[in-house]
């Protein structure tokens, strides 16, 4: 063999072996359907959707994760984030509430006594209301009368009167509202009171 044709059959042999590679690579995804494709070429679709590349063999010789996300996935991520950020707040609203109630009491009786004392202002509260609601009914109990004595002595009905009635009529359904907003302020603190001596009595069996 010549000088010159072993020089160009190096040449040749050099320059397979160095496209070799490229020829023989053949590229793994995922399409959008969950389906396992395979080509020599990617598709500029994929790009950011993640692929492998497997030589002549099949075996994975280079991974490029994915680097973009489809809605859902957005969507997912960002209700993962909030329900950490959600799950964080609450741990450090616990951690507060045990330190408060670990600094205001020292004994189950003190926080009976503190409830007792709670208890007692709603209830000194729903005594007004009932002292105005007796108050209110008696007007309203006068102005019908009145109105009563008109009508059957065929008068009409006094504009005072009418307007007296209305205003009883209103002043009872607004006091009945706040009874019943001061009756249900009554069982949360029982509720509460009741949570905290259970939460007080678990940190201080921790603790021991």
């Amino acid at each position: 063999m010549s000088k010159t044709s072993s020089t160009l059959l190096t040449l040749l042999s050099a320059t397979l072996i160095a496209v070799a590679p490229a020829i023989a690579t053949t590229y793994r995804w995922v399409d959008k359907d969950g389906k396992v494709q395979y080509s020599d070429v990617m598709p500029s679709s994929q790009a950011g959707k993640g692929h492998a590349e497997l030589d002549k063999y099949g075996r994975v010789i280079k991974e490029q994760r994915r680097s973009l996300m489809t809605p859902l996935e957005i969507e997912q991520d960002r209700q993962a984030v909030a329900h950490q950020k959600a799950l964080k707040q609450q741990q450090q609203a616990q951690q507060r509430r045990d330190k408060s109630l670990l600094s205001t009491y020292t004994s189950e009786k003190e926080i009976a006594l503190a409830r007792d004392r709670a208890i007692e202002l709603e209830s000194l509260n729903i005594r007004g209301l009932q002292t105005r609601m007796d108050s209110a009914a008696q007007k309203l109990a006068e102005a019908n009368a009145i109105l009563a004595i008109s009508r059957n002595e065929g008068k009409s009905a006094s504009a005072s009167i009418l307007q007296m009635r209305d205003e009883a009529q209103r002043e009872l359904a607004q006091i009945s509202e706040s009874m019943n907003l001061r009756t249900k302020a009554i069982e949360n603190i029982h509720k509460r009171f009741e949570e905290d001596e259970k939460r007080f009595l678990e940190l201080k069996e921790s603790m021991r």
